[in-house]
Parts: structure tokens; sequence; C-alpha cells
């Protein structure tokens, strides 16, 4: 039996019939040389069946941004009204997401909010616009429900209502029977009476009457009959000549001003002048406002 020479070795066989990996310390085989066992390096691959990131769900965003939006304004009166079209757009693109939230892997969430945040945004539109309308009739019936009576000026004729004697003139009712020199009651108490206009003639000094060259006096006296103080800043005086508007005249040397502004408490009047420039002094139609929203105006005129 003859034996490998030395310095050479086979591998050894291994049970499977292939050969096994060489002991260490085995150099690697020189160019030309016989061939020698080499460590199998590791082969990196991709794994099989990788799962792709999921798609974005542009519905669910834009239903919930819509729903947001719809939040914020939906207990603005009248803007609400915009508020109700938007939660009702988020409400459907939040059912539209949910439905694709299944196959793109993405969205649940935000369209179950979209849904819920519409269908809030969508009772809030409701509760609002019924508390504003109510409101709105409250105010109307305020207004319609207040009235005015008007008192004839002292010397009366027979044929003329007797002084003292007060006529009933519910608001809405043509008010020109008031004539300069009546005074007029609201059914709270307050009383508005505008004496008869005279003539006036501004110091150089005036403001305002520009282009005119007649100008009349009227003093007005506002008596506070009710139960609680009254703010008479907010009266408002506009008047009307041979038809045309007025111009009021300011004259801080005569004590024209734009009348007074201290609260009047129950049972105190103030009277205060107010002068215009008109066309025609026979010809006068004034209005006076004393609230814009709890007052009817009071009309005034020369054709009794």
């Amino acid at each position: 039996m003859s034996y490998p020479p030395p310095g050479t070795s086979e591998p050894n066989p291994s049970p499977t019939g292939y050969p096994t990996a060489p002991p260490p310390g085995t150099p690697y085989p020189q160019p030309g040389g016989p061939a020698t066992w080499a460590p199998e390096q590791p082969v990196h691959r991709p794994p099989h069946g990788s799962v792709p990131p999921p798609r974005s769900n542009v519905l669910a965003t834009t239903g919930l941004v819509l729903a947001l939006v719809a939040l914020v304004l939906c207990l603005i009166p009248i803007i609400n009204l915009f508020a109700a079209v938007l939660a009702l757009a988020g409400l459907v693109l939040g059912i539209v997401g949910l439905v694709q939230a299944r196959p793109l892997g993405t969205g649940k969430g935000r369209s179950i909010a979209a849904i819920v945040v519409s269908s809030v945004a969508g009772v809030g539109v409701v509760v609002s616009q019924v508390f504003f309308v109510a409101a709105l009739e409250e105010l109307s019936t305020s207004l319609e429900s207040t009235s005015v009576t008007s008192t004839a000026p002292a010397g009366a004729g027979a044929d003329e209502t007797p002084a003292g004697t007060a006529e009933d003139t519910t608001v809405g009712d043509d008010l020109s029977a008031l004539v300069f020199g009546d005074a007029a009651v609201f059914e709270d108490g307050l009383e508005v009476g505008a004496s008869v206009p005279v003539a006036f003639t501004p110091s150089d000094t005036s403001v305002g009457g520009e282009g005119f060259t007649q100008f009349v006096r009227v003093d007005l006296t506002l008596t506070n009959g009710t139960s609680e103080a009254f703010d008479p800043a907010l009266t408002y005086v506009t008047l009307s000549s041979g038809g045309a508007e007025g111009t009021q005249v300011f004259d801080a040397a005569s004590s024209i001003g734009s009348g007074p502004s201290t609260s009047l408490l129950p049972g105190q009047s103030v009277t205060f002048p107010v002068v215009f420039g008109v066309t025609d002094p026979a010809d006068l139609t004034m209005e006076v406002d004393v609230g814009a929203w709890e007052y009817e105006s009071v009309l005034f005129s020369t054709a009794g």
C-alpha cells in the first residue's frame, strides 16, 4: 500500500459524498497549483414576497380638513349655511375614504374622525340656526308690539283733540298726523316732543347748511317715563323740506350742538335744539329716531 507524499492531503470524505471545508490554516491555492477548498461567501438576496409601502388615502385627509373647517364655522350665523355644505362634503368623503382604507392600507382613523367631526358640525349648524331664527322672531315681535301715542298741544280747537288727551297710534301706522308741537308717547312711557319750527340765523362760526339761505330751529324734548335709565345719545334727527333733504347746522356760538349724551333717570327730561338748512320753511318733515332697535321712528310735519 502506498501513502501520499508528505505535504499533500486530500479532503476528508463526508458521509454525503461532498467534500467538506478544509481545516483552518489551509493556504489558498497558488496559480498553477492544485485546487484547494475556499470558504463560500454569503450572498444577500432580496426577500421574496415583500409588501410595498401603503398608498396615501387622499379622500380621508380631505374629508377631515373640510369637517374641521365646518366645525369652526358652524356657530356663526349666516356663515353656518356654508359650514353645512362643508360638513356634508366632509361626511361623504369620510365614508368613501373609510371604504378605501382597507385596500389602501391607510386612512381608517382619519376617515372615522371626518365622519364624527362632520356629524358634530352638522348638529352645531342646526342648533345655531334655530337660536338665530328665534332671536330674530323675538326682536320682530318686540318691535311690532311697541306702540306710540300722540298728544295734541295745549290750546287745541274744539274740533281737535283736547289737550292732554292721548290718541293711540300703533307703530307702523302713518304717523304724519303728528304735527310740530305734538308729543309722541311710547308704550313704555318714553315721550318725544318737537316744538313749532322758528326761523334761525347761524353765526359766522357755524358749520353745516352750506348752500341754504333759510334755516329753522326746532326744540326737541325727551321725557323718560320708563322705569329704567334712558340714554339719549342715540337720538338721530333728519329733516326734509320742499322735497329736498335738509342739512343740519352746528353752531357753538348759539349752543347748537349734537344733542345730549347724559342718561335720563326715570321721570327726568331734557330739551335741546336742532337747526337745519331748508328749502321751504312751510313744508317740513322731521324724523326723530331715539333707538334703532327698541323704538320706532317718530315723524313730525307741518302738514297737520
